[in-house]
């Protein structure tokens, strides 16, 4: 079967997941291309890394991530999906405690932005 906005909410749900994953594959990307432009947008400052060459391995991270959303969603596979996305939902959450403990809490929460949309998501498709 194809994947049409008219079939349901599980089906919605694959989309907005699929578009997540794509989401969290591009900011991997831009993590391996442009690590010090990443890191500088997500409110980290770059002279206090202490190698900067650890951001394409956080790339890469994203990347994994999001290929293997991408593919439980076009496979419409809903549980598998929102697993993965509840699974992935560690991420942000490892991030934004790795970074505020290192740079205070508030410039972390940003950390945090795809939190949600992981959670709700993720506990929307494992129900069905």
């Amino acid at each position: 079967r194809r994947l049409t906005l008219g079939q349901g909410k599980a089906d919605m749900a694959l989309i907005l997941a699929a578009l997540l994953g794509v989401f969290i594959s591009l900011v991997g990307v831009w993590f391996i291309t442009s690590p010090f432009n990443a890191v500088q947008a997500f409110g980290i400052d770059p002279s206090h890394m202490a190698d900067i060459a650890l951001a394409p391995g956080l790339g890469v991270r994203d990347v994994a991530l999001g290929l293997i959303i991408i593919g439980f969603a076009l496979a419409r596979k809903p549980g598998a999906a929102g697993t993965a996305l509840l699974v992935t939902s560690m991420a942000p959450i490892g991030d934004f405690v790795i970074a505020g403990k290192a740079f205070g809490y508030a410039a972390a929460v940003r950390h945090l932005i795809t939190l949600p949309f992981l959670l709700i998501l993720g506990l929307i498709l494992v129900r069905k």
